[in-house]
């Protein structure tokens, strides 16, 4: 894993938070850190190179493009663990499935930890066209009898953007007191041909270079300034979240990935849903349906070096929002990790 100093740090974080949608976005983001946009596309390189970056390219709301995703969760036996995850992971419209629960080498009986209870061990997200959700889920079932699969739609979304800040992976983070709620969006209207061929050039890794965007244009066979206008419209309609460099987390030093879930009162969810998702270790927080197999409702996810630095991080969290009993599920073994593909 390369080192990386403050300001490679800082320029890194931006480079999450989302690339400016301009011609030349990397002299914009060099200017504001003192580098040259020659360093920062260096930088960039290296990343995807060795791996630790997974593509460069747009993060598109997936619901705002008539698709829809939940969550999903089945218990499976560790003996059939695998072959299962195989099926699963070969759906296209699966893009993370994890096995998730606890480390040998945790004693069960910690705060976080599962004591006596047996939680499902296979997590999965899927998302495809909304008119087609239902018969791949079915599909799905048929195919990994006679384990069920249940799902788990998102009823509240807090905070969706991952951005991994190198600055404060060796130390604590304090807890904000408030942040805004996720802005519910309904679809968007149907996207014409051109529009289609953007969202295509863009859902992959887009060839780095100084003018960024018009290697992806000339293939949308549009103009450069057309394809900018398109994404700055969209990214105020909430259909382009950003444009930005998406890392792998494990290689990152992120490795002790966490499904963090409590169980609140209803009136409690609105305000412990912000205050996690205040947190800057917090980098996914939904409130979802309680299922029988997993009764809880809020979700957060949280990413440390070390399982214990995530478990002793739940513990802070929960004291934050005041639940007593809560549960932390940690990422095992990954089966899948991709980006979306779109129509």
């Amino acid at each position: 894993m390369f080192d990386f100093n403050d300001k490679e740090a800082a320029v890194l974080t931006a480079l999450q938070q989302g690339l400016p949608l301009t011609q030349r976005p990397f002299a914009e983001i060099g200017r504001a850190h003192a580098l040259g946009e020659a360093e920062v596309i260096s930088l960039v390189g290296r990343l995807l190179q060795s791996g630790q970056a997974r593509r460069l390219g747009g993060v598109f709301d997936a619901r705002r493009l008539g698709y829809r995703s939940a969550l999903c969760v089945m218990d499976v036996p560790r003996a059939r663990l695998s072959e299962v995850a195989g099926k699963i992971a070969a759906a296209p419209g699966v893009t993370h499935a994890y096995e998730r629960g606890w480390p040998d080498g945790l004693p069960r009986d910690l705060p976080g930890g599962p004591g006596s209870r047996n939680w499902p061990n296979l997590w999965f997200t899927l998302a495809t066209p909304a008119e087609t959700f239902a018969a791949e889920t079915e599909r799905l079932r048929a195919a990994c009898q006679p384990y069920a699969v249940h799902t788990l739609p998102a009823l509240r979304r807090f905070k969706i953007d991952v951005v991994f800040d190198l600055r404060t992976r060796e130390r604590d983070e304090a807890v904000e007191p408030a942040c805004a709620l996720e802005r519910e969006r309904p679809p968007a209207p149907p996207l014409d041909e051109d529009e289609r061929r953007i969202v295509k050039q863009l859902e992959g890794n887009v060839p780095l270079r100084e003018d960024l965007f018009e290697a992806p244009a000339k293939e949308a066979g549009l103009s450069v300034e057309f394809l900018l206008e398109r994404l700055r419209v969209w990214q105020e309609s909430g259909v382009l979240r950003r444009f930005a460099l998406l890392l792998r987390h494990r290689e990152m030093g992120f490795k002790a990935n966490g499904m963090c879930c409590w169980e609140l009162p209803d009136g409690e969810m609105l305000s412990a849903g912000r205050r996690l998702a205040a947190c800057p270790e917090v980098t996914h927080c939904y409130e979802r349906a309680r299922l029988d197999i997993f009764p809880f409702r809020l979700y957060a996810m949280i990413h440390t070096p070390e399982w214990e630095r995530t478990r002793r991080l739940f513990e802070r969290l929960s004291q934050t929002i005041g639940a007593t009993d809560g549960q932390v599920l940690l990422s095992l073994t990954e089966f899948k990790k991709t980006s979306m593909q779109f129509f």
